[in-house]
């Protein structure tokens, strides 16, 4: 009799745990059992030049990537240093940079929840498309790269700041 009791719970207990994963799968705002791994490079180096499996990732005039920044639902991330992020960044954004540690990075990511855009840019195009598209791979939220990055963005005279990262609760960027 006992036997039996523990057999239906365990069946019980599989067949739950196995339908809360295939709805969590299923659901866009699902929880990831994935973990964030930073590019280690920031330059475009072998093995960058393979076509993303998912949606690439776009690039946006600056013209067109301030509308989608004003977005509530838009996280930016700057992926400079931290002194040129100091310097001057993107009014909003967040300090991403490529060789950032997992801990910084695990906090961008988690500031993801519940947005559906990331924009990404950097020194130029090219440095913050391979951390996009790294980011692209990670999460399926819409991804787009500044083109001509923050140089674009500061000579088209679209919204600036400067000072650290206030929203990058992790401590110092290296």
């Amino acid at each position: 009799m006992f036997a039996t009791l523990l057999g239906r719970a365990f069946c019980l207990l599989a067949a739950g745990s196995a339908l809360g994963f295939a709805v969590n799968a299923a659901r866009p705002d699902g929880v990831r059992f994935t973990k964030f791994e930073a590019p280690t490079s920031c330059g475009v180096g072998p093995g960058h030049g393979a076509a993303p499996a998912i949606a690439p990732v776009e690039i946006l005039a600056p013209a067109a990537a301030v509308g989608v920044c004003g977005d509530a639902q838009t996280l930016v991330a700057d992926v400079r240093s931290a002194a040129a992020f100091a310097e001057g960044h993107v009014t909003g954004a967040i300090h991403l940079p490529c060789t950032s540690s997992d801990g910084a990075a695990s906090a961008a990511v988690s500031l993801l929840a519940g947005r559906h855009t990331l924009i990404v840019y950097g020194e130029g195009t090219e440095d913050a498309r391979v951390v996009a598209e790294e980011l692209k791979r990670r999460t399926d939220v819409r991804i787009g790269v500044i083109d001509g990055g923050f140089v674009a963005w500061n000579r088209a005279g679209l919204a600036c700041s400067s000072g650290p990262c206030a929203e990058c609760a992790v401590g110092p960027h290296p």
